[in-house]
């Protein structure tokens, strides 16, 4: 008895092994987001490392500085009614009495003018660097205490105790303030204020002479160190700060912007002006009714100032790039895939696997090198080393040199675009999104006359004599 022939199956349809190949693709790609996250997880603790050297230099040199006051505090006593037990009669009663209290009186300057120069300067710490400043601070104004106001009376007022108060955050980086100068000729000096002291100003200097209805006028200098960035609280009813330096990439923060200001590459020069009417606390208080701790918050949250800051670091650019990690997979596998069905080109998976270990190598490349050489020549050795990689790579399956050519040409022209996307910090989103339109446009141009549902990839062979 003759035994029946085996059933051979139905070839699948011939768009069944291209389904196939586009889902391993797609499959490929978010695998490769695993050695993306790898990167970024060095990168976040690079960056760790550099806070902390940025914190040690900080620490020894001068931390970021605000400067608030001068406030003008004079002291006073008040009449309060309390209660206390008495013996009268042999029997325990309450009795109110009055007694004076202590407090005192804060004023802020009718008018405020802060003129300062400021010299930036770059520290390094092994590899990692941060920007630290020296300032030279100019101060004027005056004072106008009014306690008719807050209902005082003058015989209450000590005013021999009154004190000009000066504010600055980090009292590590002060390398000199004073003397204070008044318009009646006299000069006072600015010592440290006595343990328990409010939290606004820790700086205090006497004001000889002072009198009910007097109009202090002041002048005094302050020289001061500090890192990253440089604020002053506009605690006058008006204020006008002017800063110069000849650090040539400021960035101006806080609750206001400058006025005018000038910036080019020889530095620059910037003018606040503020106004009573803009701030979210008095010109006047007693620390019988306000908590100073509440007002010196206020008092803060009103600076302004400049950050010292640096072109786009190395560590942020590395971090932006990642971010377009997909956009390098998706395009190189899209070529090679087109390759491999209008070429008859036969591309294994572990090739389109080993080309995107090394497109990820690009991301651990730059990392490295941005450590050691400035970011644009550490961002261009790796470009390259990744596209010679690439390219000699891909010789070796796509059999010509013009395709070889096409891949070399099409990863260094988006390793450039790449460049100048993260340069471009302001217009990154739509130079990205150009470059996107423009990639897939490209695509479809290159397709549009195939039929997808004739098409199938090359029969099984010897994947790597593709290459020979």
């Amino acid at each position: 008895m003759n035994a029946e022939p085996p059933v051979i199956p139905p070839p699948p349809p011939r768009r069944f092994s291209v389904f196939v190949k586009i889902t391993g693709i797609c499959g490929l790609v978010l695998l490769l987001h695993i050695p993306l996250f790898l990167t970024n997880g060095v990168l976040r603790q690079r960056q760790g490392y550099q806070a902390q050297a940025t914190a040690e230099i900080a620490g020894t040199w001068g931390r970021q500085q605000m400067v608030s006051g001068p406030v003008l505090a004079v002291p006073y006593t008040y009449k309060t009614q309390v209660i206390r037990s008495r013996v009268v009669n042999g029997r325990k009663v309450d009795v109110e009495e009055t007694q004076l209290a202590p407090a005192t009186a804060y004023f802020l300057p009718v008018t405020l003018a802060v003129d300062g120069s400021v010299v930036p300067e770059v520290r390094h710490r092994g590899i990692y660097e941060t920007v630290v400043y020296s300032a030279n601070l100019k101060l004027a104004g005056s004072f106008q205490p009014d306690f008719a106001a807050a209902e005082i009376e003058a015989d209450q007022v000590d005013w021999p105790k009154a004190q000009v108060l000066f504010g600055v955050s980090d009292l590590h980086g002060v390398r000199s303030v004073g003397p204070l100068k008044i318009k009646n000729g006299s000069e006072t000096s600015f010592e440290t204020a006595v343990s328990g002291a409010d939290p606004l100003c820790p700086l205090a200097a006497p004001v000889p002479g002072l009198a009910a209805g007097a109009r202090l006028e002041f002048s005094f200098e302050a020289a001061l160190q500090g890192s990253g960035q440089l604020d002053v609280a506009p605690v006058g009813k008006t204020t006008s700060v002017a800063l110069q330096s000849d650090w040539p990439d400021p960035s101006f923060e806080g609750a206001a912007l400058p006025m005018t200001r000038h910036v080019d590459a020889g530095g620059f020069k910037a003018q606040w002006e503020s106004s009573h009417f803009s701030h979210a606390y008095p010109q006047s208080w007693t620390n019988r009714l306000a908590q100073n701790a509440d007002l010196a918050e206020k008092i803060r949250s009103a600076a302004f100032g400049v950050r010292f800051a640096r072109p786009v670091d190395g560590y942020g650019m590395a971090d932006r790039a990642q971010k377009y990690g997909v956009l390098f997979f998706v395009l190189v596998f899209a070529v090679f895939f087109l390759f491999e069905v209008t070429a008859g080109l036969r591309i294994h998976p572990l090739q389109y696997s080993l080309v995107g270990a090394a497109l990820c190598l690009f991301f651990l490349g730059f990392l490295a090198l941005t450590e050691l050489w400035p970011t644009g020549a550490a961002y261009g050795a790796a470009a390259g080393a990744c596209t010679a990689m690439v390219s000699l790579y891909a010789w070796s399956f796509l059999r010509t040199g013009r395709r070889t050519l096409v891949i070399a040409g099409g990863l260094g022209a988006t390793y450039g675009y790449l460049y100048f996307v993260l340069q471009s910090q302001d217009y990154a989103l739509v130079a990205g999104t150009v470059a996107l339109f423009a990639a897939l446009a490209l695509v479809m141009f290159c397709t549009r006359r195939l039929n997808w549902y004739s098409l199938d990839l090359p029969g099984t062979g010897n994947a790597g004599a593709a290459g020979r």
